[in-house]
């Protein structure tokens, strides 16, 4: 178990260790001895089976440094068990909830999937899921003419009156539209959009730190149909948080963004996840904003947001399925790679999983288009079928009668939804065999 007593200190394991868990508590708190004996047995489990995670303890009251620690990651109670990955912090767990401390760290050090004598879906035959395969949803369609996406920028950029220097490019308004109007469009125009990253990168980031979003979705655009160069797509996966356009432009989105925002957004993420570690990367850095922006737009009135925000959400569990795939196949094999443990880290807290769920099926219950419904079926289907948090997902969804909501598609709605006989199929393929029975509280 590491000490750590200044930021300094601290950011050097981020560095240095892949994952990090940090147990930050204070000498007198009580709940804090009491965590104490477990967090040292973790810390044993781990040095016994050779998993990649650093373990520290840092008391707040030790010195300043220390205190500056808790300052800079938010910290506002002991204890508190902070988990990161990559030198970010993704997750934490406040108090001494044994049981759950117990199931989060466990996971922590082993984040494959449960045995399969104890996953209940493991032996499920599921033909109409399998049959969608984990393909992502792409949108390909062509960027726009570039001279009516220059001048709209250039109106934007225009309307804007003040302008902030991101500490990150320090692009003044004129060089913004310099590097923009003189570089980047003609590289896009000419198809070598790889070879002006950064500077593209830089004028990103000085565009979204002083326009509103809904004066962004050119650009957005832009970077959607960009995105699916692979060589665009993996250059944005080597860059951490909001150093990465996409995440960036995610973390742009609100309820009150336009739909012209939101539909060229949800595309341009959709195409992010063609690129398995751009997605992964996506899920490890902005789950949250990735989260709220879906139960939005699942909802949404307008039919061309709903059926993106359906693609995303069906993209985004494809990867996920892909990632459990691999960790059944692995197991606890010795010497595996264990990029699947930062995944698997960042989802460690199960209402992430089913906040999405209910927005999905509370989609799946006021949606009329069958080919929308089609996708929030399958989207369903893959959060369910291999969820680390299979119980409570299963008895969450018992609640919200979600066999009776998938099933009550079929009463009268055969034309009316029009979908394909396929999508019949996965409707009550999902309904009856991956949905629980309903229970009452």
């Amino acid at each position: 178990i590491h000490s750590c007593a200044s930021l300094p200190s601290f950011y050097s394991l981020l560095q240095k260790h892949r994952g990090v868990l940090a147990f930050f508590t204070t000498e007198m708190c009580r709940l804090s001895r009491k965590a104490q004996p477990l967090f040292e047995e973790f810390a044993h489990d781990k040095s016994s089976n050779s998993s990649p995670v650093a373990f520290v303890q840092v008391d707040l009251n030790a010195s300043r440094g220390a205190a500056a620690i808790g300052i800079e990651f938010g910290i506002r109670a002991t204890p508190t068990f902070m988990f990161c990955v990559g030198g970010m912090k993704v997750y934490e767990v406040q108090g001494c909830d044994v049981q759950q401390l117990r199931m989060q760290l466990s996971m922590f050090l082993h984040p494959g999937l449960p045995n399969s004598t104890f996953h209940p879906h493991l032996s499920l035959s599921l033909p109409a899921l399998d049959l969608l395969g984990l393909t992502p949803i792409l949108f390909k369609q062509k960027v726009p003419n570039l001279a009516v996406v220059s001048e709209k920028l250039k109106s934007f950029l225009d309307s804007t009156t003040t302008w902030f220097q991101p500490f990150d490019t320090s692009l003044s308004k004129a060089d913004t539209m310099e590097i923009l109007f003189g570089t980047v469009i003609p590289y896009i125009e000419a198809f070598t959009t790889s070879q002006c990253l950064d500077l593209w990168h830089d004028v990103t980031s000085s565009m979204s730190w002083n326009m509103p979003e809904d004066q962004l979705f050119p650009l957005v655009d832009l970077w959607r149909r960009a995105l699916l160069d692979e060589k665009v797509s993996s250059w944005c996966a080597d860059r951490n948080g909001l150093d990465s356009p996409p995440v960036l432009l995610l973390s742009k989105a609100c309820e009150r963004s336009s739909k012209k925002y939101l539909l060229t957004l949800l595309r341009m993420l959709s195409n992010a996840f063609s690129n398995k570690a751009l997605g992964w990367k996506i899920l490890l850095s902005a789950q949250n904003n990735l989260a709220m922006l879906l139960e939005h737009t699942l909802v949404h009135e307008d039919t061309g947001v709903r059926k993106s925000a359906s693609s995303l959400t069906f993209n985004t569990f494809a990867r996920l399925q892909e990632l459990r795939i691999e960790n059944l196949c692995k197991g606890d094999e010795e010497g595996a790679d264990h990029l699947e443990m930062e995944i698997s880290m960042t989802l460690l807290n199960a209402e992430w999983e089913a906040s999405i769920a209910c927005a999905v099926l509370a989609a799946i219950e006021r949606e009329s288009d069958g080919d929308i419904v089609h996708r929030q079926v399958a989207a369903l289907g893959l959060i369910v079928r291999f969820s680390p948090f299979i119980d409570h997902l299963l008895r969450l969804l018992g609640v919200l009668y979600a066999q009776r909501t998938l099933k009550s598609k079929f009463r009268g709605n055969e034309g009316n939804l029009n979908m394909q006989k396929t999508a019949w199929v996965l409707l009550q393929e999902v309904a009856d065999k991956l949905c629980p029975p309903s229970v009452s509280i």
